[in-house]
């Protein structure tokens, strides 16, 4: 937001220079983005008078005038329509500079022009181009316009927060300032001399919605006379950034900028029926806007109507059907508080974003309307000629009141580092115009004014005595060492050792957005869930909560695949959900990817393709780092996993998969290949199912005695249930298993496969003899047979 230094000045009295005033809105938390002078582009601009104006002999709309500027008469030609002989007008003499462009004598239409009468765009004053300037009658022909105009003005481009919608006006600003300087801030008096009139015969307002407006002032204006501004006004707007259109919506937007308070002013004789309503809109109702285009409405957007039409989108925009024009004699003011979030809503749906929606989607003061319509009506009458007729309207159904809160003198002072009394705390709360009274020696009351939306906690409060009383004012203070040991936090310090174990293990972490697209969380979800979709999407892309967390994994390989990183080790700790009978479960997983080459090809090693039994040994050691000795394989769940693939049980739960992810699914994220293998496992499972504590055991003093072990058994009975056999019946002294040959072939037959593990028996306190082990394998042979039907391989 812009303000200029002139502006302020009419509010406080400023003896600081701008940089400094800059640095003390800065530490104020409006933070000032730029300061420069008012630009004034030109360079040898003169007053003159029309001494005589002739039409052109060749072209009708130019006129040749007789210009004095002060040294003699010149020749110029012009086509503005408001070039009058006797008047004065800026006169850019040949060699003057505007902006750019140098001024020479030119022939236009067989007649010399020397120089160039001049607009106030021209001379980058303004926005207004189709007139010239007009100087005042007094003004003294040949005087440079550099001295006729006062001098440039400062301007200050100020970034406003969201929270602080009080200072998105110059008063707001000026409040800040006076707080901060200790100054007295003075407030614009107005004085309304109304026309008697029975209001209810010109106009009957009726809110249909008054959770979306809280408040709806009007007033009756008569008489008005459409002009362009006066140059002070078409000045300061242009200088804070608004273009000048006419004297009336100049004042709205005066105001608004003054005030903080968003008006709009209609032409009364284009508004039908005597009546205002404010409703919500038809689905499908449909509405013109100033700027002549139509926008389709839904049942969120409010709407204010007269007796037969929407006239203007509340808080947003008005309509084409009611603008001020030229013919307009008869302006109704609005004045209106609008819920911030519906305005915002609206705003956001339609694509139309106004300097009042800017105000109106932040929070501005309910019970300031009235004054700034006031303010409004005053200027009309000053500057437009009009009167005002009647009393003001003023629907208030739902009226906003101060808001109370208690703040102790201690507590501030603890958490501010300060030694403040009570009656300093009070000043600068009531130079910030909240009203503050003096319990106790540790109390304060304040009441916070409706203009601080942002005011709602003691904390608060005890923030505006920092902003003000000054960051670089608080002393620094040595206290005591401060003991900042704390418990560890064991979930944390465990994944942490996770999350080093798999960047020491060569995989490189991510973070990713926990968000995807409805399509492709499709083909991750397990059968008895559901998705967890966004009320409010961003796009359709982010439209569903991940449930599993390989979806923006796969999204990190076809990344880097498109930038031609082929080989790729990735990881990622973060959470995923989804919805079992309606009730939304979030879980935090660890998630890896592997796809590539495990060995790249070089002048003395061929390229080693990465397969299943990396993604299988890449979990089982991030098991055994994670403290889990006891889980089981098991079919996975997950429709996203090819044939090669393992789901995980721990403890009796679903704990994990791993496997090659599906050619489909690699084709829906457009990667090329069927290279991909990746595993996902469940924190709080491993978290939960840990070894909590860890126990020494001894290099074994005896020596161990190797047994290896082949085995028939039907193709469909899993080699995990197999080994769970083993270690079963293979107690107290079997020490190991390892699987080291799987084969089927024609020898076996069919429906048949051969399985070979080495056993290892130890035993902790001496050597174990034949006869010991041979008991312990035929006890295992027996406990084969009997549950999974193996039997001994012949040799």
């Amino acid at each position: 937001m812009k303000v200029t230094l002139n502006w302020l000045k009419e509010f406080i009295q400023l003896d600081l220079a701008p940089e400094e005033i800059a640095a003390k809105l800065t530490m104020l938390g409006l933070e000032v983005e730029d300061v420069f002078e008012a630009p004034r582009p030109f360079h040898g601009v003169v007053a003159a008078q029309i001494a005589d104006v002739k039409p052109h002999p060749s072209v009708p709309k130019l006129n040749i005038c007789r210009v004095d500027d002060g040294r003699g008469q010149l020749n110029i030609v012009c086509g503005a329509p408001n070039v009058q002989k006797g008047c004065k007008y800026p006169l850019a003499r040949i060699g003057a500079q505007l902006g750019g462009l140098s001024i020479e004598s030119r022939m236009l239409h067989d007649v010399i022009s020397e120089g160039m009468l001049c607009s106030e765009a021209e001379l980058g004053l303004s926005e207004r181009s189709l007139e010239l300037m007009r100087l005042p009658d007094n003004t003294t022909v040949g005087a440079e316009l550099n001295t006729i105009l006062q001098a440039p003005d400062t301007i200050f481009d100020i970034f406003i927060t969201p929270n602080r919608s009080d200072c998105m006006s110059v008063f707001g600003i000026a409040r800040e300032l006076a707080a901060a300087t200790g100054t007295t801030l003075r407030r614009p008096q107005i004085k309304i001399d109304a026309e008697p009139a029975d209001i209810k015969e010109y106009m009957n307002v009726s809110i249909q919605d008054v959770d979306r407006c809280y408040r709806y002032a009007g007033r009756f204006i008569e008489g008005v006379e459409i002009a362009p501004s006066p140059f002070w006004l078409a000045e300061r707007l242009h200088q804070v950034g608004i273009r000048s259109i006419n004297n009336v919506v100049d004042i709205t937007n005066f105001v608004m900028m003054e005030t903080g308070q968003p008006l709009h002013a209609f032409d009364y004789a284009l508004l039908k029926g005597k009546k205002i309503l404010v409703r919500t809109a038809l689905d499908g109702e449909s509405f013109v806007t100033l700027d002549d285009k139509r926008h389709l409405l839904n049942t969120e957007t409010l709407l204010i109507c007269d007796g037969e039409r929407p006239v203007a989108l509340a808080g947003i925009m008005g309509g084409l059907n009611s603008e001020v024009s030229a013919q307009t004699r008869t302006v109704f003011l609005e004045s209106a508080f609008f819920e911030p979030a519906g305005i915002r809503k609206s705003s956001t749906s339609l694509g139309i974003v106004s300097e009042s929606s800017r105000r109106f989607e932040r929070g501005i003061d309910p019970n300031g309307a009235v004054y700034a319509m006031n303010r409004a009506a005053q200027l009309l009458v000053e500057i437009a000629k009009g009167r005002i007729v009647g009393r003001e309207i003023d629907e208030y159904p739902r009226p906003v009141r101060p808001n109370e809160i208690n703040l102790s003198v201690n507590r501030c002072n603890t958490l501010l580092g300060t030694r403040l009394s009570a009656a300093e705390m009070a000043s600068i709360l009531n130079g910030l115009e909240i009203q503050t009274a003096i319990q106790s020696s540790d109390e304060l009351r304040s009441y916070i004014p409706t203009f601080r939306v942002d005011l709602t906690r003691s904390v608060d409060l005890t923030e505006e005595i920092a902003r003000c009383y000054g960051y670089d004012s608080i002393e620094p203070v040595l206290n005591p060492p401060i003991n900042q040991l704390q418990a560890d936090n064991k979930r944390d310090a465990y994944r942490n050792s996770l999350r080093g174990y798999l960047a020491g293990a060569g995989f490189k972490e991510t973070i990713a957005f926990n968000l995807t697209s409805a399509k492709i969380a499709a083909s991750f979800i397990q059968p008895e869930r559901s998705l967890v979709e966004l009320v409010n999407p961003l796009s359709s892309d982010w439209a569903v909560f991940r449930p599993n967390i390989l979806t923006t994994l796969l999204s990190s390989v076809a990344y880097n695949r498109h930038r031609q990183i082929p080989n790729l080790r990735l990881f990622e700790i973060g959470d995923a959900a989804w919805l079992i009978n309606g009730a939304c479960e979030e879980r935090l997983q660890i998630g890896a990817v592997l796809a590539g080459e495990r060995v790249e090809k070089s002048w003395s090693t061929a390229a080693e393709e990465i397969d299943f039994y990396d993604a299988k040994g890449a979990v089982e050691h991030l098991l055994s780092q994670a403290d889990i000795s006891q889980y089981e394989w098991q079919a996975v769940r997950e429709p996203f996993w090819d044939r090669q693939a393992l789901g995980i049980e721990i403890n009796g739960h679903y704990a994990g998969a791993l496997g090659k992810v599906k050619k489909e699914i690699c084709a829906l994220y457009k990667i090329k290949g069927n290279d991909v293998f990746g595993f996902w496992l469940d924190f709080g499972q491993l978290y939960e199912n840990r070894l909590s504590k860890k126990q020494y055991e001894p290099v074994p003093r005896f020596p161990s005695i190797p047994f290896d072990l082949a085995l028939v058994l039907k193709d469909d009975v899993a080699v995990g249930d197999v080994e769970k056999a083993i270690w079963e019946s293979g107690k107290p002294y079997l020490h190991s298993v390892r699987l080291f040959d799987y084969y089927r072939g024609e020898q076996l037959g069919s429906g048949k496969k051969s399985v070979a593990f080495s056993l290892t028996f130890s035993s902790k306190d001496r050597t174990l003899n034949e006869d010991e082990v041979n008991k312990a394998v035929e006890r295992v042979l027996a406990h084969l047979h009997e549950t999974v039907g193996a039997e001994l391989r012949p040799s």
